[in-house]
This record gives C-alpha cells, structure tokens and sequence, in this order.
C-alpha cells in the first residue's frame, strides 16, 4: 500500500485544495453574482456533457486499466494501446454528433416548452462540444492512471475550471463580459484541461501515438470486445444509477431554479466523496496487476483498508460538515434561497457514507472474471435510480432525488457485498468499522452541545475542532487504522523536529 499511501495523500492534497476552492465559489461567489438559474444553466450544461461523455467512450474507460498490462511494453511502445484508445473515443463521438444532429429539432421543441426557454436554447447546443472535450481529457488522465501518476492529471482536472469559472464569473458581474461568455470560456478552459493531459503523458515519455496492431490477435480482439460492450452497456447504467444523471433529471423535469439550489447542495455533500475517488484511481492499476497475477490475499487486503480508510475520512468530513450545516448557509450570501437543500446536504453525505463504507467493490468486481455481475447490478440499479427518480421528484422535488440517490446506492453496494462474500468469500468490515461509527456518533454529539452564538465564522471553527477532536482522538487512542497512526507520528516527529532547530 506504500505507493496508493503516497500517490493517495499528494492527489488528495490536491484535490482537498480544489474543494477548498469550490467551496468558496459555492457558498460565496456563485450564489452571491448568479442568478439560481443562471447558476443552473451552467451545471445543467457541464453536468449532462459529463453524462454523455462516459457514452463516447464505448466502453473503453475500464478497458484503459484492465487491458493495459497485456499491452505494456517500453521497448514497443505500449503496443499502439493509446492509438487504439483515440480511436473507440473519435468513434463514439462520431457517433453521438450524428445523433445530436438527427434529433436537433426534437431537442429544440422540448427546451422551448420549458419555463426558462431562452436560457435552455441559447445554450443546450453547447452540451455536444463540451461533451467532446471532457470525454478527451477524462481518457488521457485515465491513461496516465495505468503509471501511477494521478497527481497532475489532478491538478488539470480539478484546479482549472474551480479557477477559471469564478473569474469569469466575476467578470461578468462587473459587466466586463455577458452571461454567455461564461459558457464559450468555460469551453476553452475544458480545451485547456485535455491540452495540459496531452502534455502530461508525454512528459511521462507515454505518448505512442503509432497505430501498433501485431498483439490484436483474434482471442485478444474478442475478449476486449466482449469486455467493452459489457463495459459499454454497464457505463451507461453506471451514469443512470449514479447522481451525474439527477442534474439532467431535474433541469429536465423541473426548471433551472431547481438546478442551481442542488448544485449549492450537492456540491456541499460531494466534498465528502473526495477520499474515495482519490483512493480508487490509485488502486484500480494495481488491482488489474492483482488479478493477473492471482494475489486474491493482496485484493482482499486492498478490499479491507480501503473500506476502512474511506470511512474514517468520510465520516470526518461529513461530520464536520453537518454539525454546522444552519452556520454553512448563514454565511452563504442569499443562503436563506438555498438553505431549502439542507436534508438534500444529509441524504446524499449519507448515501457517499454507504458507498465509502462498502470499499472498492466496483474495481474489484469490474477487474475480476465475475465483471459481467457488475454489468448486471449496474443495469439494474439504473432501472431503480430512474424509476424512482422519475416516481420521487414530481411528489417531493429536489428531496425526491435525495432520496432515490440513497435507495439505489445502498441497494447496489448491498448487492455488491454479498456477490463478493459469495463469489471471493470477501468482506470489507472489521472491528475498526464499527469502532469508527461510534466515534463519530460520539464527536458529533459532542459538537452538538456547543452553542451557535452570533458569529457563525466562529461557530463553524470551534464546532469542527471540537468533532475532529474527538474524532481522530479515539482512532488515534484505540488505534483504528494503522495508516492513520503512521501518519499521525510521523507528522508529530516532524513537527518537533522544526521545533528543535529553532
């Protein structure tokens, strides 16, 4: 675990430093200079081009990790891997702009029966092209993945656009530009995104570009054919059963309004899933190594600690989050608007809880020769997503997609944990997943009994420390986690070391 260890904490310095960031666009910049729909214009945009990218992909983005040991080789060049790649992607989204232009008046008639037509039409024809560059950017910083390298594919992903938007964005509220040069800037920053990935891997000395077709043998084709349209069906259940579909789904069947205060929500919540992701693109190499190699020891050791560590880190950041929700939207301007997401904020931090808790059982599955099953779960959790989106939103609106959010999570990680115990006799629970529950009941608690007061700034620090206190106290004392403890006393030498030389 010492490289995901190292390669973990560098990528979730960065990306803590990108939430930092976001949060202070969210509850600061966004909704003080956007207008709700406005703010909803520009997610519903990115967020459906998000969706729609994983289509492009025609099922390559677990082809990219899962094949790539066959074809790694320095002296070959990878074997022409990454031409391949280009290629299924220019495929799909050949195919997606065929489709857009056949449908175009479909489209068109649908938006301009909506409540704010204007904004829908001026700026729905902007999905496609963004779509095309984050489809780009996503596969070359998958790529980079393969050699353990997440941390400045990162910083491009993650950094840019959470700099580039709030500065347009002001510019537009000092009229310096219009509200639409906020979506074509938001176009080239994505374009700058899949330019700064182009460099990466080629920084790496990885950017083989020769068609290469010698290992394209017969059994090999077949094998990733049958995986990628697994993987193709089974992406697009994985964007329908998970949240990226709730922003289409509610500026589809609400209005913008709506939109903009889920995003506030959302994006509150989602600080919590950052740990996960972090620890996910680290250890899917090297779960695709295990599984060529047979180490099922190794993969449920990976299962165990990464269950583990995902959850000390989620509940710590969903409890420092919830236990000063009301002081959150006090000190967002206008925060009393979306302050009407705040049960949104609690659903979904628990559903990422859920979902952390149960480990990396998705790239377990997907690396196995049990991945058809996830394939199944994946469409069958997408029928329940959607079912109970499309039977929640009209009756309770944006709480409707909260909680279809955290019946089919829990349903699908459920299901998950019991093909793994059945198949592989694997479970990611120990006694430190419990012990890690009631320690973060327990600062919780703790932090409840402090008082507001008049300055929510203060309540906000004070109520945090005191939880984190708590918090990491206990795990520290009863020793939880073994990395967490590691890290704790190598921070503590390190820090009286400084103080020594001083």
């Amino acid at each position: 675990m010492g490289i995901v260890k190292r390669q973990g904490i560098k990528q979730s310095i960065v990306t803590y430093v990108g939430v930092a960031i976001g949060i202070a666009n969210m509850l600061l910049i966004y909704p003080a200079f956007l207008k709700q729909a406005e703010l909803g214009i520009i997610t519903y945009v990115r967020e459906t081009a998000a969706m729609l990218s994983l289509f492009v992909f025609l099922g390559s983005t677990e082809l990219i990790v899962r094949f790539f040991p066959h074809f790694k080789s320095e002296e070959n060049k990878n074997n022409g891997f990454l031409f391949l790649l280009l290629a299924i992607v220019t495929v799909g989204c050949a195919l997606l702009t065929v489709g857009t232009l056949l449908f175009r008046g479909q489209i068109n008639a649908w938006f301009g029966g909506k409540e704010e037509p204007l904004l829908y039409l001026q700026f729905v024809h902007l999905i496609l092209p963004f779509t095309v560059l984050i489809a780009y950017g996503n596969m070359f910083q998958l790529y980079a993945s393969n050699f353990q390298r997440i941390v400045v594919p990162t910083i491009f992903a993650e950094l840019l656009p959470k700099i580039g938007l709030p500065l347009l964005v002001l510019a537009f509220y000092l009229k310096y530009i219009s509200f639409e040069i906020i979506l074509y800037g938001s176009l080239c920053i994505y374009g700058a995104i899949l330019l700064g990935q182009i460099w990466y891997v080629r920084r790496l000395g990885q950017l083989h570009l020769r068609p290469d077709f010698r290992l394209l043998k017969k059994p090999t084709v077949r094998e990733m054919t049958s995986y990628s349209v697994y993987g193709f069906v089974g992406s697009l259940g994985s964007r329908f059963s998970s949240e990226f579909v709730n922003f289409f789904l509610i500026g589809t069947l609400t209005n913008l309004t709506f939109t903009g205060i889920y995003t506030i929500a959302y994006s509150i919540a989602n600080v919590i899933d950052v740990p996960r992701k972090a620890i996910s693109r680290i250890v899917a190499p090297l779960l695709a190594d295990k599984w060529k190699d047979g180490k099922l020891a190794e993969i449920g050791e990976i299962y165990q600690k990464s269950s583990l560590n995902q959850l000390l880190a989620g509940l710590w950041v969903f409890g420092m989050i919830w236990v000063c929700i009301d002081e959150i939207f006090r000190i967002m301007p206008n925060g009393e608007t979306y302050a009407v997401g705040k049960y949104v904020v609690l659903l979904l931090g628990t559903a990422r809880i859920v979902d952390m808790a149960t480990g990396v059982n998705s790239e377990i599955l997907s690396f196995s020769k049990f991945y058809r099953y996830n394939f199944y779960l994946i469409l069958f959790m997408a029928v329940v997503h959607i079912g109970a989106n499309l039977l929640l939103i009209p009756r309770f609106s944006l709480m409707g997609v909260a909680i279809a959010t955290l019946i089919s999570l829990t349903l699908f990680n459920l299901v998950k944990f019991l093909v793994l115990r059945w198949k592989l006799n694997m479970q990611p629970f120990t006694a430190g997943t419990w012990q890690t529950l009631l320690f973060a009941v327990v600062g919780y608690g703790v932090a409840f009994l402090i008082p507001s007061g008049s300055l929510p700034l203060l309540a906000v620090f004070v109520k945090t420390a005191a939880f984190t206190a708590v918090f990491f106290g206990a795990v520290y004392a009863f020793k939880v986690s073994p990395e967490i403890n590691q890290l704790a006393e190598k921070a503590w030498s390190m820090a009286t070391g400084f103080l020594k030389k001083k």
